[in-house]
């Protein structure tokens, strides 16, 4: 279905539109499960949960496919995990039933006291919530909430956009935005809709008064690597 190019689709799953484009085939959803699945593995090695480690997932997908939500698929504690998204959640609560969802509201204050859990997470969240100072307020919220995080995201510099599966033209954020504008993938122009995100971008842009440790993870191709994971806090590996 052709989606508005300045909008998501309307139906009744807020978050079709992140895996209408970039996911659409066989070979990009197993490119994407492969992805997903070394960055949980980089969670379990550098947070080093156990069955009572309290997690918080941020930005859970109402999507519920082979690759959304693959913390909830994977994590061996389930009754321990809060999933937190916009949408109603109906398909993450039918789907992951020992799982406690809330519902969350874009750019307000998380609905959870300072350090209510041990470990905050997000996946491919961050480039969604809009310029420098809502991606900052959004990762003091996971440092609030929680005494360690670990958050993913698509990193710029991979050779294919994971939102539209396009190669290379993103290298260009002007040209990206000016050529597929006025296309059906328009929605992924707008900054405050995607934006694009480096390692280097990120440390600049940290907000905690200590420098997280960040690594290239995903799709593994050195600084080309699909994803870029940074954790910080007490309870991570040192």
């Amino acid at each position: 279905m052709a989606a508005d190019q300045d909008r998501a689709p309307r139906d009744e799953n807020i978050d079709s539109v992140f895996y209408r484009d970039g996911a659409s085939n066989a070979f990009a959803m197993r490119l994407l499960k492969t992805a997903r699945r070394n960055m949980f593995n980089l969670f379990i090695e550098q947070m080093r949960p156990s069955p009572q480690t309290t997690v918080l997932d941020i930005g859970v997908s109402d999507d519920e496919n082979e690759g959304a939500n693959f913390l909830e698929k994977s994590y061996p504690w389930p009754e321990k995990v809060t999933c937190a998204g916009i949408g109603t959640g109906e398909q993450v609560k039918a789907r992951y039933p020992s799982a406690t969802f809330r519902q969350i509201i874009p750019n307000e204050p998380l609905p959870f006291a300072d350090k209510s859990f041990d470990i905050a997470t997000s996946n491919a969240v961050l480039e969604h919530v809009g310029g420098v100072q809502e991606r900052r307020q959004f990762i003091l919220e996971h440092l609030r909430v929680a005494r360690s995080v670990f958050i993913t995201v698509p990193n710029r510099w991979f050779p294919v956009e994971h939102h539209t599966g396009l190669p290379l033209l993103h290298y260009s954020p002007s040209a990206f935005r000016a050529l597929l504008g006025k296309s059906s993938m328009g929605y992924w122009t707008k900054p405050e809709n995607m934006d694009f995100l480096s390692r280097d971008l990120i440390g600049r842009e940290w907000p905690g008064a200590k420098a997280p440790r960040i690594w290239m993870t995903g799709i593994k191709l050195g600084p080309f690597s699909s994803n870029i994971a940074i954790v910080a806090g007490d309870h991570a590996q040192t």
